[in-house]
Order: C-alpha cells, then sequence, then structure tokens
C-alpha cells in the first residue's frame, strides 16, 4: 500500500541542494562580502601605519617593520580562513543533514556572518517543503483510510451473499492481524496482512451464487470451481497497482505447506508468510462458526486439529501464535448462532 511519499521528500530535497536556490539573494551577499573586505583592509592598513610609528619611535629597521607587517597579516590571514572555514563547514552539514531543525540553528548561528542569508534561505525553502511533504502525506493518509473503508466494504458485500459468512472475513482480517503481530511482524506488514485477508474470499464473485449458497454436499465439479476464487480473486487485484502486495495472501491462501493445496501445489517457504497466517486463520474461523455443513467446533479442539496438522499442512509459528492468543484471550469466539440448516452433511476435506 505504498504512496511513494519517500519520493516526493527526496526529490525535494535534491531540487534545494542545487546552488542556484541558495544562493537567491547574491547580489546582497556580495555587497555585504565587499564591505566587510573594505572594513577589514581599511583595519589592517591603520594598524599597519601603527606599527609603522612604533618602529620609528622604537628606531626599528627595515626589515623587522617589513617583518612585523607580514607576519600581522599572516595572522590576520589564518584568523580569517579558519573562520570561513568553519562557518562552510557547518552550513555544508546542515545542507546534508537536510533536517529542518539543524536549519533553524544554523540561521541562528550565521547571523552577521557572510552565510546569513543562505542559510536563512535554506531554512524557508526546507520549512516550505516539509509543509509540502506534511499536506501530501495528510492526503495519502486519507486516500488509505479511504481505500481501507471500500476494502472492508467489498468484503462485508461478498459475506452477505451466505447468512452463514457474514462477518467471515472481517474475523479473518482481525485473527490474521493479531497472529502476525504475535510473531513480530512489523506494522505496515500486519496492515497489508490484514487488508488481504479481508479480500482473500473476493475469488468468490466470480462463482454462482447456486454453488456458493449450496447447502448438500458439492460435487467434484463444483468443488474445483470454488477452488478457483483464489486464482479469480487474483485476477481481480491485479490490475489494481496499489493492492498489488495483498495478491499472494488472496491467491495463495489455500496452499499447503506439503505440496498438496491449491492453486499450485507450492510447497514450505514457497508459500509466502502472508498467506501461511491467513491460511490459518481463514481455517480457524471456518471451523469455529456454523455453517450449513457442519456445526461450529469447540475453539481448544480447533487448536488441537491445527496443531496436529502444522508442519504438515499449516505453518508451525502461525499456529503456535494462534494457540497462544486464544489461550491468552486476546482471541475470544463469540458463541456461534445456531446453524441455518442442515440437511446434509458436506465432506470435512471442503471445509477448506
Amino acid at each position: 500500500m505504498a504512496f511513494h511519499l519517500s519520493r516526493l521528500r527526496q526529490d525535494g530535497f535534491s531540487l534545494l541542494s542545487d546552488t542556484s536556490i541558495l544562493m537567491v539573494h547574491g547580489r546582497s551577499i556580495r555587497r555585504r562580502v565587499f564591505w566587510r573586505v573594505f572594513f577589514s583592509l581599511s583595519g589592517a592598513s591603520v594598524i599597519s601605519l601603527a606599527l609603522l610609528y612604533v618602529s620609528t619611535y622604537l628606531q626599528w629597521g627595515v626589515l623587522a617593520l617589513m617583518g612585523a607587517i607580514l607576519l600581522f597579516w599572516a595572522l590576520l590571514a589564518l584568523l580569517a580562513g579558519q573562520r570561513l572555514t568553519h562557518l562552510s563547514r557547518t552550513f555544508a552539514e546542515t545542507i546534508q543533514s537536510r533536517s529542518l531543525q539543524k536549519a533553524d540553528e544554523e540561521a541562528i548561528r550565521q547571523r552577521g556572518t557572510l552565510y546569513e542569508e543562505p542559510a536563512v534561505e535554506w531554512q524557508k525553502a526546507l520549512g516550505s517543503l516539509e509543509n509540502a511533504f506534511l499536506d501530501k502525506q495528510a492526503e495519502a493518509s486519507q486516500l488509505y483510510t479511504t481505500l481501507a473503508e471500500l476494502i472492508r466494504m467489498i468484503a462485508k458485500a461478498i459475506d452477505e451473499r451466505t447468512n452463514y459468512l457474514r462477518g467471515h472475513s472481517e474475523r479473518v482480517a482481525a485473527y490474521s492481524a493479531d497472529i502476525a503481530r504475535e510473531l513480530g511482524i512489523g506494522s505496515e506488514e500486519v496492515e497489508r496482512i490484514r487488508l488481504a485477508a479481508l479480500l482473500h474470499d473476493i475469488g468468490t464473485l466470480g462463482i454462482e451464487d447456486s454453488i456458493v449458497r449450496k447447502e448438500a454436499p458439492l460435487t467434484p465439479e463444483e468443488f474445483e470451481i470454488v477452488k478457483a476464487h483464489t486464482v479469480k480473486g487474483a485476477s481481480i487485484l491485479r490490475p489494481i497497482e496499489a493492492l498489488a502486495d495483498l495478491i499472494p495472501g488472496v491467491e495463495l491462501h489455500h496452499e499447503s505447506l506439503d505440496g498438496q493445496g491449491y492453486p499450485y501445489g507450492l510447497r514450505g517457504e514457497q508459500i509466502p508468510m502472508m498467506a501461511r497466517i491467513i491460511a490459518v486463520a481463514d481455517s480457524f474461523d471456518a471451523m469455529t462458526t456454523s455453517r450449513p455443513y457442519q456445526a461450529a467446533m469447540d475453539p481448544e479442539y480447533v487448536l488441537e486439529v491445527l496443531n496436529r496438522l502444522a508442519v504438515k499442512r499449516y505453518d508451525p509459528s502461525a499456529v503456535t501464535a494462534l494457540t497462544a492468543l486464544v489461550r491468552r484471550g486476546k482471541i475470544v469466539v463469540k458463541s456461534p448462532r445456531p446453524p441455518v440448516s442442515f440437511p446434509q452433511q458436506r465432506v470435512l476435506s471442503e471445509i477448506f
């Protein structure tokens, strides 16, 4: 879900680093340099005349007088060079840091120096860029919130096709996010996993209602059609660049570690962690809620089943995380609603 805000910051800093921006008031700086040099030379000349007077009074020789004057000018040039070098270095470090706080400090430090105006201009330009970045960040945040809400609405619409699936996608999303956090996954990836889980069944939109709502066991042909919802879901999301990071969770959440899953029969580490987490969350919710083909199972029993199938089918770390969350009370399964109907029982393999 990247909105590439860092690109805006980098492009802006590249622009601000241009010398032309820092030297907007070049004429004023040249005038300041001229007057500083003028007064410095005037002062030095006065001191040189004073040395000449002292040498006459003390009856110094010509060589002694010239040596004293040269020493004075050398010391003056050395001190001026060191001062300018220090100011130049600190200003360059401030520009390199690209920090608004350091720019503020440098503008104060450079007051009354040759670098005062460039420092002020850098401070202003950096402040303008920071404000523009914050505006874009707020805009991107609003767009992201809108997109996340739209995804939630789509998930709800998917689940509303059948009574027994109401809330399924939101529960799977909540369980997946909790499992990811329990595993120590970073907040940005946790959010991607949550959004992918919300959309994990979006491919069922491409399956006929007569199959999705069927309460009798599916025929082998119908089961093959249902299995295609993973690929259909990926196809729906693929044209949307902003949702590209969610595709692995949608397309691969029915893969199995032993290679017996679908749609591609991937094994072990070939299956992204996002998909492995959603697989565990999806199966946990499927078994702990009432369906037309099964009664809701006790959460502890479901955890036993998942732990037995860990390594073979499910990622063991995700199963361990889910087990810890349920037993700590972090994940609580609400009392299931009475099943819609139980005219026949579907085979257990079709639950998944």
